[in-house]
């Protein structure tokens, strides 16, 4: 089963870096397992936020992935993200140590609706004749 928040936290960790190519070990840094980072890069691939390259190291080739202009604006959409539910930890956090009393909000008082009858009015008219 796939697990989207793996993905988010690779692309938050690209956004975080403002990196233009990731290695698979920086992956695996972001992950919580290697099969989790192989996971959300194969996804991210099929997304087409990221495109594996092959780069020559010495006598062996090892794979880097580029980043798509897509997959940097998703990846900092992704940064947002974890940070704020981050802040949202932290104001649970906070919550459970203690009441936290609300900020005083003044509302103006209405004016009471008073209606005045006027002089001129026939109930007024008929208790002058009499």
């Amino acid at each position: 089963m796939r697990r989207p928040v793996t993905d988010i936290a690779l692309l938050a960790y690209i956004a975080k870096k403002n990196a233009d190519v990731v290695s698979y070990t920086e992956a695996t840094r972001a992950c919580k397992s290697s099969s989790s980072a192989s996971r959300a890069l194969h996804q991210l691939i099929e997304e087409g936020l990221i495109e594996p390259k092959p780069k020559l190291l010495g006598l062996r080739y090892v794979t880097q992935y580029a980043i798509t202009p897509r997959g940097k604006q998703v990846s900092q959409l992704a940064l947002q993200i974890t940070e704020l539910r981050e802040m949202a930890s932290k104001m649970k956090n906070d919550s459970e140590q203690g009441p936290i009393s609300p900020p005083e909000i003044q509302i103006p008082a209405k004016k009471p609706n008073v209606r005045v009858k006027n002089a001129s009015s026939s109930s007024t008219k008929k208790q002058q004749r009499k």
